[in-house]
Order: C-alpha cells, then structure tokens, then sequence
C-alpha cells in the first residue's frame, strides 16, 4: 500500500493481524538444528523532487538570510521534476512465528492452525512526503552434520490498518 502524508501529520502507524498456519520442526541426531518463521512491517520513504526548500527547514540550520524573504536552494540538475527520490527503509520488530532449535540430541514440533497473530511499527513522518509499506515474512532453517529443519507459515492477512496522524 502506500499513501501521501497529508500536512499537520507527524506519525505514521501501520498495523497487520490475522490468522497463521504455522507448521515448523527440526530434529538431529549428533548435529544442530534451527527451524525460524517472523513476521513484520516494512515502510519505504520518499521525497518529491524539485520543490524548492525555504530556510525555516530546519535541515538548512547553516543558511542565513537577513531580509525575511523565503531563500530556495538550487535542486540537482540530473533531477526530473514532479519524480520522487527514496529517503529510508524502516522495519518493525519481528513477531516471531517459529523459533526451534535442536543440538545434540532433539526434536522440536509446531502445529498450529488459526493462530491469531499481529504486528505493529509507528514511525515519525515527514509531511508532504510518500510512504509505501508491506507486511513481509522471513523464514529459514539451518542444519549442521546431521539433521533436519523445516519451516511453513501462511499468514491470512486481515486488511491492513494504516494512520497518518
């Protein structure tokens, strides 16, 4: 999804809940483990090209200018007007999904269907800016000398609840 953060907003909160099917185990005998499944929030931040930027910005602390009238700093020449330039990538926690593992000797098991699950990240803004944001997942499983892991989730997505405040 994404949006444009509308002025007087200094906030943005994107939250995620649903229903997981989570199956995950990892088993070894003399070796290790590890079965891992989260998932989380990723938001992207860009920034309208071109628009001429006056000195109460506070990113322009170095610049004076006596006479009161608005100064505009010169934009790079290789920039398109009316594009947009990306600023940052922010991630929220994870909320872990899976997290087994097995040294030595050992077996681990999860079986789970319709487990609620949720994530949440708040983050400040910058007003005028666009936001694009997604729920991701990351999975892997690691096994040293002899083993076995596995790791499989579904997560069924409720619409996703999103804020400029």
């Amino acid at each position: 999804m994404a949006g444009k953060a509308p002025p007087g907003t200094s906030s943005l909160a994107v939250a995620a809940s649903g229903l997981s099917m989570i199956r995950g185990n990892c088993y070894t005998v003399g070796g290790y483990a590890r079965a891992y499944a989260d998932i989380f929030v990723v938001v992207d931040e860009f920034e309208p090209v071109g628009a001429p930027v006056h000195e109460h910005d506070p990113s322009l602390s170095l610049t004076t200018h006596d006479s009161g009238a608005p100064v505009e700093i010169e934009r790079d020449p290789t920039a398109v007007l009316g594009s947009i330039a990306f600023v940052r990538r922010v991630h929220s926690a994870s909320t872990i999904l899976i997290n087994h593992e097995t040294s030595v000797l050992g077996y681990q098991i999860v079986a789970l269907d319709n487990h609620p699950d949720a994530t949440v990240l708040v983050m400040p803004i910058t007003p005028g800016n666009a936001y694009r944001w997604w729920i991701a997942s990351y999975q892997y499983c690691e096994v040293a000398v002899a083993g076995w892991g596995g790791s499989n989730i579904s997560f069924d997505i409720d619409p996703v609840f999103f804020v400029f405040a």
